[in-house]
């Protein structure tokens, strides 16, 4: 548990953890794709390498993309990669706090970073997606005023 709160910063995504990161998001995607299209752990893993690969490849395109990372003392507890173009819509691509700091309030205040930094670059909302299994996000992005828009479908065979 960290106290108090106010020792949390957000900073750019350090090097050294974009790996870590990148591993927990395809760990975690790959899972939930699992559950939702009922494919096996290969494809989905697949699936979610290839999106990963395509914002990679964007990195190099001034396509206002951010990697922050939520910083208690020395460690890194979790961070987000969004976009963030004026007069746009921001896209929140991926959250995630590290397992250890989870349930204590960090993914809201890291989520309300991305909020305020989005409006601070003049976008003029913030979209994501989330898989309705994943309870505790969807519950994460009610809380903070997102509403559901639309329906991703998949047809597997």
């Amino acid at each position: 548990m960290i106290d108090p709160i106010h020792k949390i910063s957000y900073v750019a995504m350090p090097a050294e953890y974009i790996s870590s990161f990148t591993a927990a998001l395809i760990k975690h995607h790959s899972t939930q794709l699992r559950q939702a299209m009922n494919c096996s752990e290969e494809m989905a893993q697949l699936i979610t390498m290839q999106q990963i690969q395509e914002l990679q490849k964007k990195k190099h395109e001034p396509s206002h993309q951010y990697l922050v990372a939520a910083q208690w003392q020395r460690d890194i507890i979790g961070g987000a990669w969004y976009y963030a173009p004026p007069k746009q819509v921001a896209i929140l691509q991926w959250l995630m706090i590290e397992p250890a700091f989870q349930g204590q309030g960090h993914g809201k205040r890291l989520l309300a970073h991305v909020i305020a930094q989005s409006c601070s670059a003049e976008s003029v909302g913030l979209a994501l997606h989330v898989f309705i299994a994943n309870h505790k996000s969807v519950s994460l992005y009610e809380g903070m005023g997102f509403s559901d828009v639309g329906k991703e479908m998949y047809l597997t065979w």
